[in-house]
């Protein structure tokens, strides 16, 4: 799935305006494409999973690497509790 800027970057029209999950489309009535997109938080959470997992795989991580994954959960958290 893409995000919601990737989305636009690649000129489909994005709404957010419904319930559930956003979509983009793209073309005009009746040939028309939609697709899902991922929410922002579960952008931010991809995002994270894979700071996490990088630095899991590449062994002892670095001070500046653990400071960059705490930033990133933070982030995700304080999206999470708006």
């Amino acid at each position: 799935m893409k995000t919601q800027t990737e989305a636009i970057r690649e000129g489909y029209e994005v709404d957010l305006s419904g319930p559930g999950r956003p979509l983009g489309a793209r073309g005009r009535y009746p040939d028309y494409e939609m697709i899902p997109l991922l929410t922002d938080m579960e952008a931010e959470l991809l995002n994270t999973l894979s700071l996490v997992r990088k630095m899991l795989a590449e062994g002892p991580p670095s001070q500046d690497a653990q400071q960059g994954v705490v930033l990133a959960i933070d982030g995700l958290l304080s999206v999470a509790r708006a």
